[in-house]
């Protein structure tokens, strides 16, 4: 929201099958853009998937721009550079695949994000996800093969 700086970011680690590990959403305040609030979303589901995996993550997203912290040196001299230093800290410690997929793919995240704009608050569902996607989760499972 440009009036107040607020935004919200929504996450969701799978398993190869498709099963929910963990669903969560975040509030950010003072964010800049949606350039942000993308960087403050992989970085948190990062982090979230370094605690409850030990396999290696596919980080989607429908920002490209957010993406290419993860590969190159983009950003890192930008206001968000903090952002970029701790996904690239997180990079360090498990083997993450970046994944640009369309807007329509990420339906899942954008509606935490969403329903976190009602909420204002912080939550993380283990092993579930909440009720306000529980119709989304079967139709946006975007299944990727690793090699």
């Amino acid at each position: 929201m440009q009036e107040d700086g607020s935004a919200a970011a929504g996450m969701i680690l799978r398993n190869h099958e498709g099963s929910v590990i963990f669903a969560a959403y975040r509030c950010i305040f003072n964010c800049n853009d949606a350039l942000e609030a993308e960087l403050h979303a992989i970085m948190q589901g990062m982090a979230l998937a370094l605690q409850h995996s030990s396999l290696p993550i596919v980080v989607q997203s429908d920002s490209s721009t957010a993406l290419a912290t993860m590969t190159g040196d983009s950003l890192s001299r930008s206001a968000y550079g903090h952002l970029v230093l701790e996904i690239k800290r997180h990079l360090q410690d498990r083997d993450f695949v970046p994944s640009k997929i369309k807007r329509e793919q990420n339906r899942v995240a954008h509606r935490l994000a969403l329903y976190n704009r009602t909420e204002s608050t912080t939550a993380v569902w283990l092993g579930r996800s909440p009720p306000c996607i529980e119709e989304l989760v079967p139709l946006d499972c975007n299944p990727m093969i690793m090699e």
